[in-house]
């Protein structure tokens, strides 16, 4: 039993009622009973008692309690939950995950605590994210039962184990890729991955630099924000902001207005901060960056969808401190530099990496200027990296 089935099982078994649950054990207690005296006959008759380790393992008893328990709920169709038999009813958008539960609002504006089937529950932030469009029973309390295709997305690696998808947020319109100056100073690299993983998944990046009041005007706010020039120069809107003076506020609730969008950024760059000056309403909880490091403190703990004005809804996501790309071959990395597509066909081989191969379009059109040589060191850090 792989650790992927493992998870489904015990999804199941939490769905079960404390009755079911104990009548389960009862039985998977029965057949530990049964096997251990076939196990007992076939260690005195077939092994050296000598050679045996001075603790027998679980399988050596039956198996474990719990192992059993799974067995007989993949076995034993009866202990199933049925799903089929739940009739789904109504559709609405996932507004809030957590473990095996989450909010769902309706249509009509409502939002309902829901319990997420175990299918879904075994894959959660995989199979169901905030954003997902979702179908619902009339249970009490309903079920997530089905997830519909999604436009977009926004993924990365799951921070502990890299092969499971973790989905930041389903079905946006845009991403806001918040960055400060200051306190954390700006980091123009974490841009790069960010734009890659939003091309990935479909959406539309904008870049919202937060903090400007802590840079006086002058030469020395023109040479850090010189560093966006790639960018701006990509056709990609970018938004200097101030949650203390305010500046950049109304440009950017411009920029989402009638959007799903999601914000997304380092710890402590202020993501909640700039949505309670967008949307003072919300009083979504804010931190402090921590002394010493310039690292910011988490304080939205969840990915929370929040409806606001002007047809503006928000997708509040943790702080990261780092953000890896999700699925990413270094051999199709150049296929989300948007900057590179133009120049591809003058590469002399059409398997070139565009980074040691003689004749590669790419590094000729970085020497003429016709691609950053920033984001050409980006593409090369990324490729390295994969």
């Amino acid at each position: 039993m792989n650790y992927k089935d493992t998870l489904e099982l015990k999804a199941r078994l939490a769905e079960l009622n404390a009755g079911e649950r104990t009548k389960l054990y009862k039985r998977a207690s029965a057949l530990r009973r049964e096997r251990q005296p076939s196990q007992r006959r076939n260690i005195e008759t077939n092994l050296d008692l000598e050679s045996l380790p001075l603790k027998l393992g679980p399988s050596s008893r039956g198996g474990s309690l719990e192992e059993l328990v799974l067995e007989l709920i993949l076995k034993d169709e009866s202990v199933e939950v049925c799903e089929t038999q739940r009739p789904v009813i109504e559709a609405g958008t996932v507004v809030w995950l957590g473990s095996m539960r989450c909010r769902v609002e309706l249509p009509t504006g409502m939002v309902v605590d829901c319990r997420i089937a175990s299918h879904l529950a075994a894959r959660q932030q995989t199979d169901v994210a905030v954003g997902d469009q979702v179908w619902i029973t009339g249970d009490d309390p309903p079920w997530v039962e089905k997830v519909e295709p999604r436009k977009t997305k926004l993924s990365r690696p799951d921070p502990d184990n890299a092969h499971i998808e973790r989905v930041v947020a389903a079905n946006i319109d845009v991403v806001v890729v918040v960055v400060s100056v200051v306190a954390p100073p700006l980091h123009p690299r974490i841009l790069d991955r960010y734009l890659v993983a939003i091309e990935y998944g479909g959406a539309k990046p904008l870049i919202c630099v937060n903090k400007l009041d802590l840079l006086p005007e002058g030469w020395e706010r023109d040479a850090e924000l010189s560093q966006l020039s790639p960018y701006i120069e990509l056709g990609i809107p970018v938004v200097c902001a101030s949650t203390t003076s305010h500046e950049g506020i109304e440009d950017l609730k411009a920029h989402l207005a009638g959007k799903l969008c999601v914000f997304v950024g380092h710890s402590g760059v202020g993501k909640s901060s700039l949505i309670n000056s967008l949307f003072p309403e919300l009083s979504i909880a804010t931190g402090s960056v921590s002394e010493g490091y310039g690292r910011g403190t988490h304080t939205t703990t969840a990915s929370t969808l929040h409806r606001v004005g002007e047809g503006i809804r928000i997708i509040d996501t943790p702080g990261v401190r780092s953000f890896g790309l999700w699925d990413m071959d270094r051999r199709d990395l150049h296929l989300y530099f948007s900057d590179f597509r133009p120049h591809e066909g003058s590469c002399k081989y059409n398997d070139c990496s565009h980074t040691h191969e003689p004749k590669c379009g790419i590094k000729s059109a970085v020497e003429k200027g016709l691609i950053s040589p920033e984001r050409y060191d980006a593409y090369l850090r990324l490729f390295d990296g994969l």
